[in-house]
């Protein structure tokens, strides 16, 4: 079974309007730029969810989803909405949405999604 970053990502690697996906960290050796949609997942939730006959059948998953927008980017309402139609439409949750915030350094918003999904366990594993 696939990471719940790597199912996130496949997922999102279409999404036009991100310049830079980077699941798990950002690596040190990238300098992130405020002229780039950058998006970080990151895994919060992977535990099993339901048991049936003293077996696992099922498995909670869940991503968080930073989005750190360009400085000239002014298009965040629909981008969001695309994104979460997106995930909506695979069966992911949206557990959070958090409110956009700008960074006191960089100056870029950001915005913090959490979604979940819930994967049938394979039987023999």
């Amino acid at each position: 079974m696939e990471t719940p970053t790597t199912i996130a990502k496949k997922l999102m690697k279409d999404i036009t309007w991100i310049d830079e996906l980077y699941s798990g960290s950002i690596p040190s050796n990238v300098e992130v730029s405020t002229n780039k949609n950058t998006v970080l997942i990151t895994e919060y939730l992977n535990e099993p969810s339901l048991y049936a006959n003293m077996k696992i059948k099922y498995w909670q998953v869940g991503v968080e989803v930073q989005i750190f927008y360009k400085l000239s980017g002014d298009d965040f309402q629909n981008h969001e909405i695309e994104l979460a139609q997106l995930f909506n439409n695979d069966d992911w949750e949206i557990e959070t949405s958090r409110n956009r915030i700008k960074d006191p350094d960089t100056k870029q918003w950001t915005k913090v999604f959490y979604f979940s999904k819930i994967l049938k366990v394979k039987e023999g594993i």
